[in-house]
């Protein structure tokens, strides 16, 4: 056996720790479905078998919890990759030869299972085989070998309940109506696992695709071909919320008599009638991508007598599944506050579809998914071509796949699922909608996500006041009934109105904050100008390195401050001037000889330097080891006169001033010596000055720029708060997190290269995550000032910055790809390594 790495144990502990839940949702789904099958049947041996099939599970859920627990650990190490010694599967005739009829018919029937997982699961699962054959070391992709897979979960459901039921016919029941439940937990777990990985900058595998002459051949391999019918569809009740009874009664087989299987012919582009008329999309993502590119006449056809035939029947099963009672407010208001106590990135995604029930106080008759559904089969019986139909389904495939991302707030997706029914009679008029970039109505959803993106907590009141709106508006949209996209126009417009009032407030304050630090900024870049002009003096030949590190340095920043607030006058404050005093003054061995000149001269020279200072907003306790210096490098000139002053007292009387002239350097007394390290010229590396990597701040302009309001949390306090919650964890969990935390010190710098204006962030500032958007980054790379709600600056140094990404205490948030054109590539992007799973219903 494989020791996983500890980036695999992290991966394999998010679906542990789910676990008991995951199957606690799963068996209510199963429940709930069996119930109402039981209610629809009409054969009294049916009924009994569904009655004891629910009841069984009813009875087991329970203590199935930790047992589902340990089933899936044994079924995830038990993984062809965490076993190098396993041997290779058996074929599925040698499989079938071995075992009983009852076994076969239970083999299938996780076959099948596994099967109708991959609709709902492919795109989250094509990311997540990519991510786990790199983390397992290999170069390319090989799907069958991620030891994540649909098929290792429906092994441990197997097995578990193999382990609680001795009549195969009751768990292949269980098993069937647990297939849609099943699907969406996987689902959120893949996208959460992915999650992780991509956060660890683990690089996706590149898939290796093979050519063939033959299309036989290509189909036969599975490598590009189409999906088989409807095996790869959802069933009709997931539309509905509720597992259906008879997944697998439209279930095909194309055997060796030729006949394909309803849902997608191979000879015809388009899907049938029948799966046209489904309430849950069934097409393969192939023909959405040829709607949206070309269209084609075949999409013009006119529906035939059997599509409506379907829909009728879809209605009647909608009207059945209608009569079931629905979740209460209090249960979906506990659903939805579950997780309000975790830190917001620590959230997980709830789990919202197109089949989820929502609050029907906040969205009326549409909370409930078969009102949704209805108004879909009602529009599908009212369409008269093939546009139409698959129009319609694009439009709730769409949803979907928004409704699934987990970088929107839970009742942004819930919105966007809530307006269904708007967006679907929009499609009968313009079936192509929304691959228009500026439709009114995509233009809303993209609105309305990006705007959401401000926030990371949907329940803070800054959200509820811009949600609020939104929630009034979609709700207007819904009770219209038009096909008109005006409606949406003026909503957009609407809501955009007081996001401006809003954010013009917000922007008064961060254009105070903008101002201050693009001043330092300008300022650095012309004082470390003035300092390359400077140093090219000639009177700076011999200086000591005191006084060059004060004119590279402070006192450049002077020079550039007065300019840019006089820049009509040639040396405002005349700190230019000032320069040529400094240097003379230091020169000994000219100060000795004409003592006079420089006691006319220091007063003006140090009230000027003084004044520049001020001006800089330099504090006289961060200036006094300068003037200290200077005062000691004026010492011998200042020892020569009061030496002098004692000589002139012991003569005729004269005045002292009189007498003092030139005194030789060897007569100076030794008593005024200094120290050496202060008289000596400046170092070559001394004379050259140095641009600075970050421009300088004094201390209002910090306070504008928000590093006040990041300084009392920065690093070191952040990192003690971590240090706490961490302190319960044992030895191993500790010695993972350091080693990611090691993982992402080595990519912080690369990933704050890849942070740009305009991007979110999650930070952690004064004990709170905060949803923050940088507006500004310093030319060099070196300064980054972010915003939060209400305006709040946050400014930090490259440093500050790296320390808290590898910290995990700042982290990006990927929004710079719309949401419906992320949805819209999700659908047209084609699936490699579908081929490579369709053998796993074997191994289940």
């Amino acid at each position: 056996m494989t020791a996983p790495s500890r980036l695999l144990q992290q991966c394999f502990q998010e679906a542990l720790s789910g676990a008991p839940d995951m199957l606690a949702r799963c068996a209510d789904s199963a429940i709930a479905s069996l119930q109402a099958a039981e209610k629809a049947s009409k054969e009294v041996a049916q009924r009994d078998r569904l009655a004891l099939a629910w009841w069984g599970l009813l009875q087991n859920k329970i203590q199935w919890g930790r047992s589902f627990s340990q089933h899936l650990r044994d079924a995830l190490m038990a993984s062809p990759e965490m076993n190098s010694s396993r041997p290779a599967l058996l074929s599925e005739s040698s499989l079938l030869s071995l075992v009983e009829d009852d076994a076969v018919n239970e083999s299938l029937e996780s076959a099948r299972l596994v099967h109708s997982l991959m609709p709902v699961v492919e795109q989250q699962l094509g990311v997540l085989d990519a991510l786990m054959s790199s983390v397992i070391g290999l170069q390319t992709v090989q799907a069958e070998r991620n030891p994540m897979r649909p098929s290792v979960f429906v092994r441990a459901l197997r097995e578990l309940m193999a382990s609680a039921e001795s009549e195969p016919e009751v768990r292949a029941l269980w098993l069937r109506h647990m297939g849609d439940a099943l699907a969406r937990e996987l689902q959120k777990l893949y996208e959460r696992v992915a999650l992780i990985l991509q956060r660890a900058n683990v690089q996706e595998a590149g898939y290796r695709v093979r050519l063939v002459e033959e299309s036989g051949a290509s189909t036969r391999s599975g490598g590009l071909s189409t999906r088989s019918g409807s095996l790869g569809t959802s069933s009709r009740a997931a539309g509905l919320g509720v597992p259906s009874s008879s997944q697998w009664q439209d279930a095909g087989d194309t055997g060796g008599s030729g006949h394909h299987a309803p849902g997608w012919a191979s000879a015809d582009p388009l899907p049938s009638m029948q799966t046209l008329a489904r309430m849950q999309p069934g097409e393969d993502h192939q023909v959405f991508h040829d709607f949206l590119k070309q269209g084609g006449k075949h999409f013009d056809r006119h529906l035939t007598p059997d599509y409506y035939e379907q829909v009728s029947e879809e209605l009647a099963a909608i009207e059945a599944f209608a009569a079931i009672p629905v979740l209460d407010e209090s249960m979906i208001l506990e659903q939805q506050t579950q997780y309000r106590d975790l830190p917001v990135v620590d959230r997980p995604a709830r789990e919202i579809g197109i089949s989820s029930q929502l609050s029907h106080k906040a969205w009326g008759t549409y909370a409930a998914a078969h009102e949704r559904s209805r108004v879909l089969m009602h529009l599908k019986q009212k369409a008269q071509r093939v546009s139409q139909a698959v129009g319609l389904d694009l439009v709730r495939t769409l949803v979907s796949q928004v409704a699934s991302d987990p970088l929107l707030l839970g009742p942004v997706r819930e919105a966007v699922v809530a307006l269904e029914p708007a967006l679907l009679r929009l499609a009968m008029a313009n079936p192509r909608f929304f691959n228009e970039d500026e439709h009114p109505a995509r233009r809303l959803i993209e609105s309305v996500a990006q705007r959401s993106f401000k926030f990371n907590d949907e329940f803070a009141p800054e959200f509820d006041s811009f949600f609020q709106p939104v929630q009034s508006a979609f709700n207007e949209l819904n009770a219209t009934a038009t096909r008109d996209p005006q409606p949406f126009a003026d909503v957009l417009t609407e809501l955009r109105q007081g996001w401006e009032a809003q954010d013009q407030k917000e922007l008064a304050l961060q254009d105070n904050s903008l101002q201050s630090i693009r001043y330092a900024e300008e300022r650095q870049a012309m004082a470390d100008q003035i300092a390359w002009d400077l140093s090219q003096r000639p009177d700076v030949d011999n200086a000591p390195g005191v006084i060059l590190d004060f004119l590279y340095g402070p006192w450049s920043l002077v020079i550039a401050s007065a300019k840019l607030n006089e820049p009509d006058e040639a040396d405002p404050g005349g700190y230019r001037k000032v320069v040529s005093n400094l240097l003379w003054s230091v020169k000994k061995e000219v100060t000795l000889k004409r003592p006079k000149e420089l006691f006319a001269m220091v007063p003006g020279m140090l009230a000027t330097l003084h004044a520049g200072l001020d001006m800089l907003g330099k504090t006289r306790e961060e200036t006094k080891p300068f003037f200290d210096a200077l005062m000691r490098l004026h010492q011998p000139v200042l020892g020569l006169r009061r030496a002098r002053i004692r000589a002139d007292a012991s003569h005729s009387g004269l005045p002292p001033m009189e007498n003092s002239g030139a005194m030789p350097l060897e007569e100076v007394p030794s008593s005024m010596s200094m120290d050496l390290d202060e008289t000596l010229p400046a170092t070559p590396e001394q004379r050259k000055p140095k641009p600075r990597a970050q421009p300088w701040l004094g201390k209002r302009e910090l306070e504008a720029a928000g590093f006040e309001d990041t300084m009392p949390t920065d690093y070191g306090d952040l990192i003690e708060t971590q240090v706490q919650a961490r302190a319960s964890e044992d030895d191993s969990q500790a010695a993972a997190l350091a080693e990611e935390g090691e993982l992402e010190d080595i990519n912080a710098a690369a990933t704050l290269v890849g942070l740009h204006e305009g991007d979110w962030v999650d930070l952690y500032s004064h004990r709170e995550w905060l949803r923050a958007q940088l507006i500004w980054a310093s030319s060099k790379g070196t300064l980054f000032m972010f915003v939060s709600r209400g305006g709040r600056p946050h400014s930090m140094t490259k440093r500050s910055c790296e320390r808290l990404i590898a910290s995990r205490l700042l982290r990006p948030v990927n929004t710079q790809q719309g949401v419906v054109q992320k949805a819209l590539q999700a659908m047209k992007k084609a699936d490699p390594a579908a081929s490579s799973r369709s053998a796993e219903s074997a191994a289940a």
